[in-house]
C-alpha cells in the first residue's frame, strides 16, 4: 500500500492521516513526539502493510514481474495501487478524494515539528504538486518512479516498471478493485478490536 491508500484507510482525522503516512517515512522519526492518534495510525499502517503483503494474490502479482524488476515489485505494486485508486476513486471510496488529500496536507503543515527529516524535506512539494491526487496520471507515476530511483544508492531498473503498468494495466486495475475493499474491511475490523 502506498501514500494515498494508507491516507484513505486512516481514521477521518488529520492526525490519523499523518500517522498513516509516517509509516513510509520512519527513518529519523521520533515516535515519542507523536500524539496517541498518530502512533495508533502508524501501527495500523504497519499492520495493514503486513496483511496486504501476505495476501496470496499480492504475492502472486509480485512474482509476475520480470526477473530484473522483482526486487522492486513491492514498491511498484504499491505505487500502481495508488494509481488505480485515483482512477477508480468513485468506485472504491465514498468521500471526495480532495477531503482526504487536503486533510493530510493540512496535517503536514500543522504538525511539521514531528516530521522526520525526509518527510519534512518533501512535504512542501507533496502539497504544492498534489502528489496524492496526481497519481491518476501515468506521467506522474513515471515521475514518481524516477524520484524513487534517484534516492537509491545506485541506478536501478525500477523506472522500467512503467512498462508493466502499460502492459498489464487492466489486470492491475482489476486487482485493486478486488483487493481494496478487503483491505478496508481488515483495517476497520482491526481498529474496532483495538479501540
Amino acid at each position: 500500500m502506498n501514500y494515498l491508500a494508507h491516507s484513505t484507510l486512516a481514521e477521518d482525522s488529520e492526525e490519523a492521516r499523518l500517522g498513516s503516512l509516517l509509516g513510509d517515512f520512519s527513518k529519523g522519526l521520533d515516535v515519542e513526539r507523536l500524539t496517541p492518534t498518530m502512533r495508533f495510525a502508524l501501527e495500523e499502517h504497519r499492520a495493514v502493510d503486513a496483511w496486504f503483503d501476505a495476501l496470496p494474490e499480492i504475492r502472486e502479482e509480485r512474482r509476475s514481474y520480470p526477473p530484473h524488476l522483482r526486487r522492486f515489485a513491492g514498491i511498484l505494486t504499491d505505487v500502481f495501487f495508488d494509481h488505480f485508486l485515483v482512477r477508480r476513486w468513485s468506485d472504491l471510496c465514498d468521500r471526495p478524494m480532495e477531503s482526504v488529500t487536503s486533510s493530510l496536507y493540512r496535517a503536514l503543515e500543522v504538525h511539521a515539528h514531528v516530521l522526520p527529516p525526509r518527510l519534512r524535506e518533501v512535504a512542501p512539494s507533496m502539497i504544492e504538486r498534489d502528489w496524492l491526487g496526481s497519481y491518476g496520471d501515468i506521467r506522474n507515476i513515471e515521475r514518481a518512479l524516477h524520484g524513487i530511483d534517484r534516492r537509491m544508492r545506485r541506478s536501478t531498473p525500477i523506472t522500467e516498471g512503467i512498462d508493466v503498468l502499460h502492459r498489464r494495466g487492466e489486470e492491475l486495475e482489476a486487482l485493486v478493485l478486488e483487493v481494496f475493499p478487503r483491505v478496508r474491511a481488515f483495517t476497520e475490523e482491526r481498529r474496532a478490536l483495538l479501540r
